[in-house]
């Protein structure tokens, strides 16, 4: 129930929710004004405990507020009933916070007290308005465990009062709900056919022209849920302690008097906190998006403002002239701040033109480095780290306490019966309708805020930061030299962000979404030769493969269940089938799916132990090969693609590609044998290799494609910021929003997606990236003399890695019968002998698989997963590579131990990561805790080399005047960009920062290698040795039609864009599918493609 009143010249409303048994009110003329009788029968105590004045100034006169009306209103009577109330019982470990109350009562002027016997305090107040405005929630009867509240309206006309109301609209309208909505609900309560009239958020007067109105309402009072009125209002206690610490700025008088103090604290630290609404803080990026209500500043007990401690400022409604006047203090470089989540609050704020400086401390940043371990074990958030932290005198911190705790509401049912579903209102109606509980809920941050920092500085001091055996400080000292400048660094490599080319994108999304028709339209053709309506079924339904391949198949857990012999699916009517009896084609048709093929062995099963039919199930089926070789008539996806780009396909080239009856069968997997071998286990296999791609496309295009056109992740200038974040336990960056480190392989970009990012009109990219950077740290740390030799004499260490494994090969080699490496001379066009990654390529891969495996700390249990061969040829295997790297075996042992003894492990520069659970762990987790053990020095001090060349380019000079700026890091890969006109002077020097970035040295035994390319997009600066940008497909040659005398030249996917169409194409040597055939007669208008075998 709630109820909206106003006086005759606009005043904003007050409002009131009862739960109480009587209300009654009556409005008249509009020319007169309200007063109003309240009468509250509950727990004077607790009533005392949750109220506290709004808006409070003190002044030399006392205390005076803004809602007083007038110089003589009319006298309004406050009556509490003061009976005993036993809230212990309701309320066990509430704690009774200060009187408010009485102090607000006597600070008021003209009060008249008087206690009775029977407990009953009667003031005669200059307003009753104040304490109204606290009967308008839920959370008030709830905290004073108030029975029954009274209100009485009368209007009367004193004309006293009419221009000072013009004068409260004008100046605290903001502080109610600016909406003037002409409501008027109503509603059968229960069985007592009792009217409820709701009037809410509406100026009575301006909107509508009632003379009269008479309301008599009877409310049956609700008990509230069980357990839930006593949760919440401890929570709320416990947040309005903290309401008289706070000092509300909501005018630009009081927002520059607040600064001009702030300004002159520039000795203390300051705690800064936003709130800000319209952002979906999990998806969208805040640069450009969202808007500020409120922000908090906390500088501690020291600072002084009007007796106040803590600042909390609104601009919600037209507030950003207020928010301006803190530019002083937020641009100032010499005025130390401290956040949680500094990237967050610093891009909102910067959205309003500010340029925020004087970044002292991120919190989130100080708690990760005091333990990496926590976000597996209670997480960094406000709310986590105020549960657990002490500062120095062992006062807790003050909890922080969640939005869900304080302002969640269950949903209402359709029986009226409350849910178990919490939804919490948007911020910026929690701002105007639950003010006080808000401005509490917002101040706590900044407060814990500057709390966690002073607790976390303590603890990182009392931490020994220490490299190779010499203290150099405390891991603070570390924090200041190192994570401080690089937490800066992040957020402004965050606002550059990436241009993104869209049309690039909207046009292999294009193209993807049509080679996805085309091998979901070949796997259904063959499937319809067994099973009919597989023609019209759903690729995407594992429910539907699994009918498909394992109909009739037992539960592994149960063998009593059994996926059915033939099961029926409704699925999308696209063809508009007319089912017999109808007129009209139905929206769905129903199909029927049943087993085909033989039994198809697999070991991958659900977890409730139905057999898998995930992408990694579907390729053991296919086995190692792809989607079929073959013409486009193999497919009945013709009316997806326009007839005049059909390829003339029956020419005397043949329809097919012909295979061998002497066919190698070794790659293909479990498919072959069901389906009888030969032809037709073949064919099966290709037909699943297509679903498999249906599934790898799909995945492109859902996490790539698709996500990185949305206006989400982008700024008005089309650039994407994402989030990047120093939250993985060994210290490397992650990315979100989007992630751009996880980026598809470049022999798995088939729509070369990263030519999507690209230079602006006049720039460059330079793309520069460490070669084997972890592999050149675990030399240095392991001090291997092999690894390190091998390092200096340079070339391809993974072949030097197979010479030394395999004796063969060092024979070979040493007869001259293959070479390590080959430097082509002018005029050679091939080698003498064979190379040794071609003559060894198995050999040469295992060594590949190993050095980088060991280096994670892979064992041979593993390695024999991975390779498919028995443990003891995995652990035979292994000793090869230990027996020429016994350092390495060593150091690994010492980390292990390392571990046990302290639990934790460090990198390079000495950041420590943790392992609490070691103590107590299973033998399982003590194997997960080891191969971390000396993973985490490897990839820790990986993270570490890429943090401080990151840190040595943006600080270098040149760099700086040249205008190159860094974007984006992806490991152990930065991407800056710049005027194209610098790029080689600026390659250089960036090659120069990452290969010496300790201040300009090298403090590692082995030389850092560095590859840097200049481009207009991402792509183009990616060495494309590993394979085709098409996957499987060999990439033609190609010659245009007329142009016979012409040179063979190789298809750049980007040379097709920029082709005109053409009456022919030929192709020389190559096999090619049909979905690139198709392609490029879409996007060239091909009349015909010609191609041959050798």
């Amino acid at each position: 129930m709630a109820l909206a009143g106003v006086s005759s010249q606009g005043v904003a409303p007050f409002k009131t929710s009862l739960h109480p048994l009587w209300f009654s009110a009556s409005f008249r003329h509009s020319s007169v004004v309200a007063r109003s009788y309240v009468t509250c029968t509950g727990s004077s105590e607790r009533l005392e405990s949750y109220y506290s004045p709004q808006n409070a100034d003190k002044s030399s006169k006392g205390i005076t507020y803004p809602f007083k009306l007038g110089p003589h209103p009319p006298p309004k009577k406050i009556s509490l009933d003061m009976e005993p109330h036993d809230r212990r019982k309701r309320f066990p470990s509430a704690q009774v916070p200060p009187n408010y109350a009485n102090r607000f009562w006597n600070s008021l002027p003209n009060v008249n007290k008087e206690k009775t016997s029977n407990g009953q305090l009667d003031a005669q107040l200059p307003t009753g308005r104040d304490v109204i405005q606290h009967f308008n929630t839920s959370k008030f009867r709830s905290a004073t465990g108030m029975t029954n509240v009274q209100l009485n309206h009368a209007l009367v006309g004193p004309s006293g009062w009419i221009e000072e109301t013009k004068r409260l609209r004008a100046v605290k309208l903001e502080q109610f709900s600016p909406s003037l909505a002409n409501t008027v609900k109503s509603d059968i309560l229960e069985d007592e056919h009792t009217l409820i009239d709701t009037m809410q958020n509406r100026n009575l007067d301006d909107a509508t022209s009632l003379i009269d109105v008479s309301i008599d309402t009877h409310v049956k009072k609700r008990d509230p849920p069980k357990g839930r009125a006593d949760h919440h209002s401890v929570h709320l206690e416990k947040l309005v302690r903290i309401y008289d610490k706070v000092l509300i700025v909501d005018s630009v008088l009081a927002a520059n008097r607040v600064v001009k103090k702030l300004v002159q604290y520039k000795h203390l630290i300051h705690a800064c906190d936003t709130e800000v609404a319209k952002i979906d803080v999990k998806d969208e990026t805040p640069v450009d998006h969202g808007e500020v209500i409120c922000f908090s500043i906390y500088s501690g007990p020291n600072a002084d403002f009007d007796g106040k401690s803590c600042i909390w400022v609104d601009v919600l409604d037209g507030g950003r002239d207020v928010l301006m006047e803190f530019r002083p203090f937020f641009e100032d470089s010499s005025i130390r701040k401290v956040w949680h989540n500094y990237s967050f609050d610093c891009h909102v704020l910067e959205n309003y033109g500010l340029k925020v400086s004087g970044f002292h401390a991120d919190t989130i940043h100080l708690a990760r480095l005091w333990d990496s371990s926590r976000r597996a074990n209670g997480g960094y958030s406000l709310e986590a780290l105020s549960t657990s932290l002490r500062v120095d005198d062992d006062e807790l911190i003050p909890e922080k306490i969640s939005m869900k705790s304080i302002f969640g509401k269950r949903k209402v049912k359709k029986d009226g019966s409350e849910g178990k579903l919490m939804t919490i209102p948007p911020v910026e109606e929690l701002q105007r309708e639950e003010r006080v509980p808000w401005i509490c809920y917002s101040a706590l941050d900044s407060i814990n805020t500057l709390k966690i920092f002073e607790s976390l500085k303590v603890k990182l001091n009392a931490m020994e930061w220490s490299r190779d055996g010499v203290v150099l400080g405390s891991m603070y000292d570390f924090y200041e030299q190192y994570w401080r400048p690089f937490g800066e660094l992040l957020v402004k490599m965050e606002t550059e962000g990436m241009l993104v080319d869209r049309a690039h994108l909207a046009e292999i999304e294009k193209l993807a979404t049509i080679e996805q028709k085309i091998a979901a339209g070949r796997f259904r053709k063959w499937a319809s030769k067994y099973c009919p309506d597989a023609m019209h079924m759903n690729v995407g339904s594992d429910a539907q493969l699994r009918q498909l391949f394992f109909g009739g198949t037992a539960n592994r857990r149960d063998p009593n269940e059994n996926v059915p012999e033939t099961k029926t699916f409704k699925v999308p009517n696209v063809d508009k089938v007319i089912e017999e009896g109808k007129k009209v084609p139905l929206k769905y048709r129903t199909i029927s799916l049943h087993k085909i093929g033989h039994e198809i062995q697999t070991e991958m099963f659900t977890p409730t132990g139905w057999p898998s039919v995930s992408g990694d199930a579907l390729k053991a089926m296919a086995g190692k090969i792809s989607a079929d070789l073959c013409i486009v008539d193999d497919t009945d996806e013709k009316d997806e693609i326009p007839s005049e780009v059909l390829m003339a396909e029956n020419r005397d080239t043949g329809n097919n590609v012909k295979q061998s009856d002497d066919v190698d069968t070794s790659a293909y997997g479990s498919a072959y044998e069901a389906f009888g071998q030969g032809e037709e286990g073949r064919e099966a296999c290709h037909a699943i290799a297509a679903l498999c791609e249906v599934c790898s496309i799909d995945s492109l295009i859902s996490n790539f494609i698709l996500p990185l056109q949305g206006n989400h992740i982008s700024s008005k200038k089309g650039r994407i910021h994402c989030s990047l974040n120093i939250n993985t336990e060994t210290g490397r960056l992650s990315a979100r929003r989007p992630n751009l480190q996880n980026q598809p392989a470049l022999e798995k970009d088939r729509y070369k997606i990263r030519q999507a990012f690209v230079a602006a009109p006049g720039n460059s990219l330079i793309v520069a990236d460490y070669g084997q950077l972890e592999l050149r740290i675990l030399a240095h740390l392991a001090n291997c003399k092999s690894m390190l030799e091998a390092f200096k004499a340079g070339g391809d260490f993974h072949s030097r890695t197979a010479m030394n494994m395999y004796p063969h090969i060092r024979e070979a080699i040493e007869e001259k019968r293959v070479l390590l490496e080959w430097d082509p001379q002018p005029g050679e066009e091939k080698s003498p002998v064979p190379l040794l990654k071609d003559a060894f390529a198995s050999e040469r891969r295992k060594a590949k698989m190993l050095n980088f495996s060991i280096a994670y700390g892979k064992t041979p249990v593993g390695l024999s997963r991975d390779w498919k061969v028995s443990v003891k040829e995995a652990k035979k295997t292994v000793d090869l590579w230990y027996s020429d790297r016994q350092e390495v075996l060593r150091w690994q042992k010492e980390r292990k131990k390392e571990a046990a003894i302290l639990h934790r492990v460090y990198t390079l520069l000495g950041r420590a990561r943790n392992f609490p659970s070691m103590a107590h762990a299973s033998n399982a987790q003590k194997g997960h805790i080891e191969r971390a053990a000396i993973n985490t020095p490897v990839q820790g001090s990986a993270a570490d080399v890429a943090m401080c060349a990151m840190l040595e380019i943006s600080r270098n000079p040149r760099l700086q005047e040249l205008g190159w700026r860094l974007l984006l890091q992806v490991h152990d890969e930065v991407i800056l960009e710049g005027p194209s006109e610098s790029a080689e002077i600026a390659k250089a020097i960036v090659v120069e920062c990452m290969s010496k970035p300790f201040n300009g040295t090298n403090i590692l035994k082995v030389d850092l290698a560095v590859d840097a390319k200049c481009a207009q997009n991402w792509y183009a600066a990616k060495d494309h040795s590993g394979g085709s940008s098409f996957g499987e497909i060999r990439w033609p040659f190609c010659k245009v039609q007329g142009d016979e005398d012409g040179e063979w030249r190789p298809i750049e996917y980007s040379h097709i864009l920029m082709l005109k169409p053409a009456n022919n194409f030929c192709f020389q040597d190559f096999f090619v599918s049909s979905k690139f055939l198709v392609f490029l007669q879409v996007k060239l208008k091909l009349h015909s493609i010609f191609y041959w075998e050798e």
